[in-house]
């Protein structure tokens, strides 16, 4: 195989995998009970994060709200799927992102800077970008809030989890993700916001 054919091949996997888990993704949101919009259904989107282990890594997204102050998300993550560890830093005069999580269904292991827990389940391989191993179990109704500048990440989990995520400024370019082979949570193109919000 080429170098092209297998890039190719990769692709075409990647995206055959990001399809499968808007099935499983869907299937969350019904049991969850949330009450949201076919429109809002609409913008389910998977995210891989522009790393090379989706679905390991990567997650569901749905927002609900963004403006130029505030978002409200939906993020879905899929059984023992990780968000990968990152940190919202400060910049341009702000302190730096907020982030407010709440479980509708599942559970959810939030892992922040602290004393390390015991039997914390890291992405195979990846097991280097992982540094913050406290855990907080979060259960449908717990919510935590990661305040700025704090390393943390999520991951669910073994029924998946369905969370609502509230957080000030939108601009996801300014998550710092510490593997290199991340690219963030880049939003696709064609979803539509209220207006200022980028």
């Amino acid at each position: 195989m080429t170098v092209a054919t297998t890039k190719t091949h990769d692709a075409l996997k990647l995206q055959k995998a990001k399809e499968e888990a808007l099935i499983i993704y869907h299937e969350l949101l019904k049991k969850s009970g949330i009450a949201i919009t076919d429109e809002d259904r609409k913008t389910l989107f998977s995210v891989d994060l522009g790393g090379t282990h989706f679905p390991d890594e990567g997650l569901g997204s749905i927002d609900l709200l963004r403006t130029s102050r505030v978002r409200v998300s939906i993020i879905l993550l899929l059984p023992g799927q990780t968000l990968p560890e990152h940190l919202h830093p400060s910049y341009e005069g702000e302190p730096g992102k907020e982030e407010t999580v709440r479980v509708l269904y599942g559970k959810t292991m939030l892992y922040v800077e602290g004393k390390p827990s015991d039997n914390v389940i890291l992405p195979k391989g990846k097991e280097q970008w992982y540094t913050a191993m406290h855990r907080n179990t979060l259960l449908p109704g717990d919510q935590y809030t990661v305040q700025p500048k704090i390393k943390h990440w999520f991951q669910a989990g073994p029924e998946g989890s369905v969370n609502m995520i509230f957080q000030n400024k939108v601009d996801e370019t300014r998550n710092l993700f510490f593997d290199p082979d991340l690219k963030g949570c880049q939003v696709p193109s064609g979803l539509k916001f209220q207006s200022g919000a980028f």
